[in-house]
């Protein structure tokens, strides 16, 4: 087997998978953060390259479809250990029996990409309500999340599109990562989470907060509570960054 270490990115990912393709043996694909050192292999470092990242792009969108792409980006996203590798039998499955192999639920590697593509997916749609900003200045918004994958990227857009002409930022607190939009350019940028608590402490919507509580408790019909299914659409470890929740 041949073990392929690479800087975590995306580009850095399908670098690799440009390397690995054309081997005969098994490829096993490790982010930096999450090698473990072993006795039974030598990994190989695999430097990011853009211009093997744009061909291995480019093949799949335009050789195998875009939607097999977006499996790619949403497994990459997943950060569910072990998925690189996952990604590389996936590719090479697809290009082995064309675009179709997606259609063959029965299919191991194709059940779990299902999977942890409906999780990414399914994770980033709920947070498109879940999250909850605090005024931190003059139309300038801040919101932490803590999502169980990296879903920010799949976030921007939804937001842009609401809050155009408002300064935001939504930070993952888990990646010290966040949003930073300020009307007309966005970025995903490190983000400590020593300096999200300070623009928490520096936040003046404690009676916007009341209000919105109160409303909360109005438009709630006590006799039509149902526990079990408000913790399945809204899991418990998010409540604490819902105002109403607190």
């Amino acid at each position: 087997m041949k073990e392929f270490i690479y800087d975590g990115s995306f580009e850095g990912l399908l670098t690799c998978i440009f390397y690995g393709y054309p081997l005969k043996e098994d490829v096993k694909i490790t982010s930096q953060d999450n090698y473990i050192p072993s006795l039974i292999t030598e990994p190989k470092e695999i430097k990011t390259e853009q211009d093997k990242f744009e061909r291995v792009y480019e093949s799949i969108e335009n050789k195998l479809s875009p939607s097999t792409l977006r499996n790619v980006y949403y497994l990459y996203l997943s950060e569910i250990q072990g998925v690189e590798t996952l990604i590389f039998n996936y590719i090479k499955l697809c290009y082995k029996y064309g675009d179709k192999i997606n259609m063959a639920k029965n299919n191991d590697i194709i059940i779990l990409v299902d999977r942890y593509c409906k999780r990414v997916s399914y994770e980033s749609h709920r947070f498109t309500g879940f999250v909850r900003f605090k005024e931190i200045g003059p139309l300038t918004f801040y919101a932490p999340i803590e999502p169980d994958h990296n879903i920010l990227p799949l976030l921007t857009d939804h937001f842009i599109s609401r809050f155009s002409d408002q300064n935001f930022i939504i930070h993952d607190l888990k990646r010290n990562l966040a949003i930073i939009y300020n009307k007309t350019e966005v970025t995903i940028s490190p983000l400590e989470n020593k300096k999200g608590e300070e623009l928490m402490l520096s936040s003046h919507m404690d009676n916007f907060e009341d209000l919105w509580k109160e409303f909360y408790k109005s438009v709630n019909i006590e006799e039509r509570k149902n526990p079990t299914c408000q913790k399945r659409m809204m899991p418990t470890r998010y409540w604490k960054h819902l105002t109403e929740m607190n």
